[in-house]
């Protein structure tokens, strides 16, 4: 009898695509632990590249954006697609930090707390940069009420000033999570914040 091998990878490809009885017929033959493909370690911030690998963590759905009743607010102005963006960094931000992480006041007030910030500058100035250089500020101002946010950020003076307040929700504990976290996602940080650009391989 000649022997078949199936390289684990395209055996999980496989059963990613099947369905009905050859899903039955793949698990009778491998059995569930072959032909499903490994849980990432999330409690390794890292694994968390996506938004869905967020959710994932956390064990939570993601937000269903075809759904009617969102789409229907968005048609009337109630909210944005940035307002989805922010939703969406604040799950991904609560993975980042892990699963069972619950916040613990710090009373003294001497807790530090990192927070990713973006640059922006003219073409030329990038031009002359190395590729550590490059980046790109998005520049906002909340005032009144979104001050006593979660997830407010103010920047004036170009790049040469900026502070942020209350932003737990979408800070971290270190300043190499902020930094992962400004990049990996950089995309949804831009659409959050409103601002329109291609955002380059450099950044990643």
């Amino acid at each position: 009898m000649r022997k078949i091998e199936i390289e684990k990878p395209k055996l999980e490809a496989a059963f990613a695509v099947a369905c009905g009885n050859t899903r039955t017929v793949l698990l009778a033959l491998f059995g569930e632990d072959a032909v499903k493909p490994e849980k990432p370690d999330y409690s390794d911030y890292r694994n968390i590249k996506t938004y869905e690998d967020a959710c994932a963590a956390l064990g939570v759905d993601p937000i269903n954006e075809t759904d009617e009743s969102l789409n229907d607010l968005i048609t009337r102005g109630i909210i944005a697609p940035r307002h989805i963006a922010l939703m969406k960094l604040e799950t991904i931000s609560r993975a980042l930090w892990g699963k069972d992480f619950e916040p613990i006041p710090d009373a003294e007030g001497n807790k530090i707390y990192y927070f990713p910030w973006f640059y922006l500058y003219t073409q030329s100035e990038i031009d002359n940069m190395d590729d550590e250089e490059r980046g790109a500020l998005l520049s906002a101002n909340a005032d009144g009420g979104a001050f006593a946010g979660f997830g407010c950020l103010h920047a004036s003076i170009r790049s040469s000033y900026s502070s942020a307040y209350i932003g737990f929700r979408l800070c971290q504990e270190t300043g190499e999570k902020a930094v992962y976290f400004g990049k990996q996602f950089i995309k949804l940080w831009a659409e959050y914040l409103g601002y329109k650009f291609t955002v380059g391989d450099h950044l990643k």
